[in-house]
């Protein structure tokens, strides 16, 4: 797979991921689906900026969710990658 076929697959995971997460019903499913939070959190290092923002709206919307904040502030990397995104 190249750069420019891999952009577009990882931007239509992560905008579904985003629309299943701004529905506050699926909220809880999806943070205790065993590969939703770390795909995120991957995705918070992609290289194409639409995939970073689309992560970071579908992590915003998993917090509304009060009992899903110390599963995601714990999530292995999580922080870090957050961190990341803000300084650049």
């Amino acid at each position: 797979l190249n750069k420019s076929r891999s952009s577009p697959d990882a931007l239509a995971v992560v905008n579904q991921l985003r629309d299943l997460a701004a529905d506050p019903m699926n909220r809880r499913a999806i943070i205790q689906d065993q590969g939703c939070l770390p795909g995120l959190i991957l995705f918070l290092d992609h290289p194409n900026p639409q995939v970073v923002y689309s992560a970071l709206l579908a992590i915003r919307y998993l917090s509304e969710c009060s009992a899903n904040r110390e599963r995601l502030k714990g999530e292995l990397g999580m922080m870090l990658s957050l961190q990341n995104v803000v300084q650049k």
